[in-house]
């Protein structure tokens, strides 16, 4: 299968061509340019593999959550791209790109990041962007057998609010307690932004929950990194496989927060509170 993948989800733009396993990528900065250079650079990445669009089978598009002109400048080139060519998209979480960027889980072609950890059958993962306006974008995934499994939808919310969410979804788990449960694992770009934040309302939380300690081992330890084009091309694959793909008109992007920007107000009371 010849998969065209990308992801302009964050400040990264990343575009992957896949035949029949072998991921080929291109990476480069994006933010405002990620429209200008996106399509040229999928050109360029078929043009060194001498191929053309259309002998493509399926367009991988990184539907979010994320920034909201990437989310759109992708959906936008892979609508016009599976219009043209007649093809299936698949629309890829990110922050389940992310986590198989950081942490790929093995399948039987092998085709992993060589550079990357592999997460455990078991391992929990923590998956948090940087959603502006003091908030962050979050997911939390279990590795197995069959690749991730989704214990909480895309969300939002500030560093407190979502380190009680992180706990309470760990305490649903049904094997919590057990001590051959692997470690959480984290990964993202949340990190750093949200770092200051998320170690105050550790602080003042993790008594009453001490569930937050391991959470926060894992934050501290979390791979910093961006959705990667050659990640949504294999989950793309894993989704036509299992007949999920949807057609040019349904390629839409993956929205959890409709406000995307602060007024002149809001900006200057929450200076005021700082």
């Amino acid at each position: 299968m010849r998969i065209l993948a990308l992801d302009t989800s964050t400040e990264a733009l990343s575009v992957a061509l896949s035949v029949d396993g072998v991921c080929r990528t291109r990476d480069e900065v994006g933010g405002a340019r990620a429209s200008q250079r996106l399509l040229p650079l999928c050109a360029e990445l078929l043009q060194a593999a001498e191929m053309q669009f259309s002998d493509l089978d399926l367009i991988g598009m990184g539907a979010g959550p994320g920034a909201f002109t990437g989310l759109r400048t992708a959906a936008a080139a892979a609508q016009g791209l599976a219009y043209a060519l007649c093809l299936p998209v698949a629309r890829i979480d990110t922050l389940m790109a992310q986590a198989e960027t950081a942490f790929p889980v093995l399948h039987t072609d092998g085709t992993v990041l060589p550079e990357s950890a592999q997460a455990a059958p078991g391992s929990v993962v923590l998956v948090a962007n940087d959603a502006r306006m003091g908030e962050m974008y979050w997911e939390m995934f279990r590795a197995d057998s069959t690749g991730w499994q989704r214990l909480h939808p895309p969300a939002v919310h500030s560093p407190e609010h979502a380190l009680l969410a992180w706990a309470e979804v760990l305490a649903h788990q049904p094997a919590a307690s057990s001590p051959d449960m692997p470690p959480p694992l984290a990964c993202g770009n949340a990190w750093s932004a949200h770092a200051e934040g998320l170690s105050a309302a550790c602080a003042r939380l993790s008594a009453d929950n001490p569930r937050l300690h391991a959470l926060h081992r894992a934050v501290l330890r979390a791979i910093v990194c961006t959705p990667s084009a050659a990640a949504v091309a294999r989950l793309a694959q894993q989704q036509h496989a299992a007949g999920l793909t949807v057609p040019a008109a349904l390629a839409q992007p993956i929205y959890v927060r409709d406000k995307v920007a602060l007024t002149t107000a809001e900006r200057e009371l929450a200076r005021a509170r700082t």
